[in-house]
């Protein structure tokens, strides 16, 4: 988004005062006047009057688009119309944001968004800090897309399914971090095609959080369910880009196989600290070459074989400090000569606080 503007294949040129980068303010009746197109071999063709009723798309050389309202000075809608949000433009990166923050209601909110919008595809949302808005409804954005929707840090309980229906085909962020949320349309994440980072930490749900609802989100990167302390069901696959996920602070008790199979070779870190897990199945995670799992302060009182060697036989690292573990023949594995307890993190101790790496592996010569 953020890389330096080149040719366009075509440039829509205005033939009077709305032409590209005029210093006027886009106004209402530009769109009636004489309009025409510049060919790269130097001929006009006119372009037809409903053109600018639909949406325009600028094709670069390298297959990117650039926003419909590139070249525009200042293609926000009139500020008096949204206050008090406010909507900002940065030509170098054809970005247009809209920060509602300090929105006083819901109804205001719904109020702003019938306002006269001359382009309805922004880039960034926020509503930060905020205390008003606590049900985010259906239809609130009335047709605005978004790509990237902030929302942290507010008193925000309820998400309506199709709240965010205008943003299905756009978005690739939602950070909803830091609410009160306690429902949440968990059956509308499939329709993001674009999503790649999905931030939903810090919240309080009252129901079963759906790992299935994420399956098939195959440009989901980066997936933040943290510190909901609710349950988490079902399994998390079908996810081929997916790079982080965090669990930490929920209600899981035991991991099931196949628990974590997205099928990514880029699954780079898998975090479950403090939960209360007292179990992982074999074949719960992806076998990934260099995969950090964080199992700390959970329950496990065994490092079992058949679980973890897969695992860390391909590079993986264990982080596992803060279990009770046992420590007899059953981690008698870890001590062979291929050293596999060096893929264990430096912190594991047993259940009487003795380091992993401080036992002498004599003592599991007769395993």
């Amino acid at each position: 988004m953020k890389s330096p503007t080149i040719k366009l294949l075509y440039i829509v040129v205005w033939s009077v005062s709305g032409k590209l980068n005029d210093q006027n303010p886009i106004t209402s009746d530009v769109y009636s006047q004489s309009k025409v197109r510049v060919m790269q071999d130097g001929h006009q063709d006119p372009i037809p009057s409903d053109v600018f009723n639909q949406s325009k798309v600028y094709v670069m050389q390298d297959g990117r688009h650039l926003p419909e309202y590139h070249g525009y000075e200042r293609p926000c809608p009139d500020a008096e119309h949204i206050a008090p949000c406010v909507c900002t433009y940065d030509s170098v990166y054809n970005a247009m944001d809209l920060n509602c923050s300090a929105v006083e209601s819901e109804e205001q909110l719904k109020q702003i968004f019938k306002a006269d919008f001359p382009f309805k595809n922004f880039n960034h949302f926020d509503i930060n800090l905020n205390n008003n808005i606590k049900v985010l409804e259906v239809g609130v954005f009335n047709g605005i897309s978004f790509e990237i929707i902030h929302m942290s840090s507010n008193n925000l309980s309820v998400i309506e399914s199709q709240a965010f229906n205008s943003c299905y085909e756009t978005a690739t962020e939602i950070n909803l971090w830091e609410n009160m949320i306690t429902s949440f349309p968990f059956d509308d994440v499939s329709l993001f095609p674009k999503l790649s980072y999905f931030r939903l930490s810090i919240n309080w749900f009252q129901s079963m959080i759906p790992a299935d609802a994420f399956h098939g989100l195959t440009a989901l990167e980066h997936l933040d369910l943290c510190c909901n302390f609710g349950d988490i069901v079902g399994t998390f696959q079908d996810l081929p880009s997916l790079q982080s996920i965090y669990l930490s602070y929920n209600s899981l008790t035991t991991i099931p196989a196949h628990f974590i199979k997205t099928g990514s070779s880029d699954l780079s870190y898998i975090i479950l600290d403090h939960n209360d897990i007292v179990s992982v199945e074999p074949g719960a995670f992806d076998i990934v070459y260099g995969l950090a799992i964080t199992m700390g302060y959970n329950s496990l009182s065994t490092l079992d074989e058949a679980t973890w060697r897969p695992y860390l036989e391909v590079g993986g690292v264990l982080l596992a400090e803060a279990n009770p573990l046992v420590c007899g023949c059953d981690i008698a594995w870890l001590y062979g000569e291929d050293q596999l307890l060096l893929q264990i993190g430096n912190d594991a101790t047993c259940s009487d606080g003795e380091n992993l790496r401080d036992l002498d592996p004599k003592i599991f010569d007769l395993c």
